[in-house]
């Protein structure tokens, strides 16, 4: 279906109302950490319908790749980020292997929605697990175990540290003092629906 993309910044009060169908419900929320400089920018939304959303078949026909945000070969995903980032929406084919060229030096997740992936002769990841990857190297290559859907996430690292309290991620206690202050303060506006 299509997503939700919602940039905080500075803080917006939300109410998330998904849509059913066929009275299932099925859903990803993520939280993206932002650069200290940017931290206070301006509120925003993207309801990005899912005919907006690229979908690219993979090498050797393994399946298929949803560009959320980011970029696969030319097809570019319509999020807009603060920094760049790459979140794709996998649907592969078991009994195939898949290798993906991404940035070097960048931090890369693979969350297994349903199904699951060997990485390497070892490690095997299975639905409603994360796998968190070395940040060396360009190649990242598995196998497909079962039909599988996961996301994969990668970005380019802060590396700044993060300091979270109940809703605020900020880079210092001072920091998350003063969101629950400006909150308090009616400062974060009215309720967005």
């Amino acid at each position: 279906g299509g997503v939700q993309w919602m940039t905080a910044g500075r803080g917006i009060i939300h109410s998330e109302m998904p849509e059913q169908e066929d009275g299932v419900m099925e859903g990803f929320q993520l939280w993206v950490n932002l650069p200290a400089k940017d931290k206070m920018a301006a509120p925003g939304y993207q309801g990005i319908a899912a005919e907006r959303i690229p979908a690219v078949t993979l090498p050797g026909k393994a399946g298929t790749a949803r560009i959320i945000a980011g970029r696969y070969g030319d097809a570019i995903g319509p999020a807009r980020t603060f920094t760049p980032m790459n979140v794709w929406d996998l649907r592969l084919e078991a009994g195939h292997r898949v290798a993906l060229d991404l940035p070097e030096g960048h931090t890369t997740a693979l969350f297994v929605l349903r199904g699951a992936i060997r990485l390497g002769e070892r490690h095997t990841v299975r639905a409603a697990e994360l796998a968190v990857m070395e940040r060396e190297g360009r190649e990242l290559a598995f196998d497909v175990a079962d039909d599988t859907t996961l996301l994969l996430l990668n970005g380019q690292p802060i590396d700044e540290p993060i300091v979270g309290h109940g809703p605020f991620v900020m880079n210092s206690h001072e920091e998350i003092v003063q969101a629950f202050h400006d909150f308090n303060g009616g400062r974060f506006g009215r309720m967005a629906r």
